[in-house]
């Protein structure tokens, strides 16, 4: 039972959002605005907002776990993974705030003397996801280490390609539903892979100890 928690907590949340989308989509029909609740500072935002800081404090809790107990995650000190996915993600979660990346086209465009808008607001966010694949081929160990990790990596990453090519050009209302889709889908997926490898971390920590405490006891009868 304490082997699948980790499965569990992922499936309810997947639910949850794919729920928060749909009613997302009602709601903002009903207005006769179907993107007004995916527009920024609404609820699909915010709830993406949300899991990002969850995402980066399970990450920085890991970290501090596997650094505590010397599970120092092989060659190359892979606990510094922990603590730059923590960083990272603690960056998407204002930048989602704040929109940081919203604009980085036009600024970038003026500054090189064309004045009229690109219009790649999806290319900001294509960049976030070449670094952060080139982190976890860098670290590939750390994002294989526990069953079920790549995966949600993986379809993270599918979620984000979608984003970041929807988000080019002009768009229609579809298209905005289904960029925020993908974008909440893909935020929940690594949040999803970070409470696997917390899940994980504690199951080795358990063991650990488990395994320290009849060599303790023997130490003290003798």
């Amino acid at each position: 039972m304490s082997g699948t928690w980790d499965r569990k907590s992922a499936a309810v949340f997947f639910a949850v959002n794919i729920f928060a989308i749909i009613a997302a989509i009602i709601s903002g029909y009903n207005m006769d605005s179907l993107t007004h609740r995916f527009e920024e500072r609404q609820a699909i935002t915010s709830i993406s907002a949300i899991q990002l800081g969850a995402t980066a404090l399970v990450s920085w809790i890991v970290y501090l776990l596997r650094r505590t107990f010397a599970l120092n995650g092989g060659k190359g000190g892979g606990n510094i993974f922990w603590l730059i996915s923590a960083a990272g993600f603690l960056y998407l979660m204002l930048d989602e705030t704040f929109q940081f990346h919203e604009g980085m086209d036009t600024t970038v465009a003026r500054l090189i003397g064309v004045g009229t808008d690109p219009m790649l607001d999806g290319v900001p966010t294509a960049l976030y996801g070449l670094a952060a694949a080139a982190l976890c081929i860098r670290y590939r160990r750390e994002v294989t280490r526990y069953p079920g990790m790549l995966l949600f990596y993986l379809l993270g990453g599918f979620f984000l390609a979608i984003t970041s090519v929807l988000n080019a050009g002009l768009a229609s209302s579809v298209q905005i539903v289904i960029e925020e889709s993908a974008k909440l889908l893909g935020v929940v997926s690594f949040f999803a892979a970070h409470l696997t490898a917390l899940a994980g971390t504690v199951r080795e920590i358990t063991a650990l100890t488990n395994t320290a405490r009849p060599t303790e006891g023997t130490a003290g009868s003798s």
